[in-house]
């Protein structure tokens, strides 16, 4: 049978036979054997791995939970602690707004004050400028009555009786 092509020589060879040495087929077996070995170990170490990392994702999470537990505490303390500043600041703002507030009545109450008091200054003033006057002029009205009455009397004569 004479047979053309690559289909031809294809199928030549599934005709032939091929001997290999006694030694090849051992040899594949243990190489095989040695990878599915590396492939277990490979498998064990990863395990290992995948074990040992779970162990400490607990260990971590107990870490995690006991921490929380202790926090929770002193993270209520510090929540309290804040609504209190809360208030404080609210407060001290209540009391910086009542002291402004104060502030400012006085400040208004001083100003009327002193427009009050410069009003009775102005009036002090021209009283005084008039008594001032009055006195002057009572003074004058006086050395000018004295001169008088110390000729009359000089005139009457009564002065040289003493």
């Amino acid at each position: 049978v004479k047979r053309h092509g690559y289909l031809g020589k294809m199928l030549l060879l599934q005709d032939t036979v091929i001997t290999v040495a006694g030694w090849v087929g051992p040899t594949v077996a243990i190489s095989l054997v040695i990878i599915a070995g590396s492939f277990a170990v490979i498998a064990l170490v990863v395990a290992a791995a995948a074990k040992s990392a779970a162990d400490q994702i607990q260990s971590i999470g107990r870490a995690v939970e006991d921490l929380r537990k202790d926090l929770a505490p002193a993270l209520e303390s510090v929540h309290h602690l804040g609504n209190e500043a809360r208030q404080l600041a609210a407060k001290v703002g209540d009391e910086a707004e009542d002291v402004v507030e104060a502030s400012r009545q006085l400040r208004l109450k001083v100003k009327d004050r002193l427009i009050d008091l410069e009003a009775v200054y102005d009036v002090l003033q021209s009283e005084i400028e008039e008594t001032a006057l009055d006195v002057a002029t009572t003074l004058r009205s006086f050395r000018t009555r004295a001169s008088w009455y110390r000729w009359v009397r000089r005139l009457l004569g009564a002065g040289k009786h003493r």
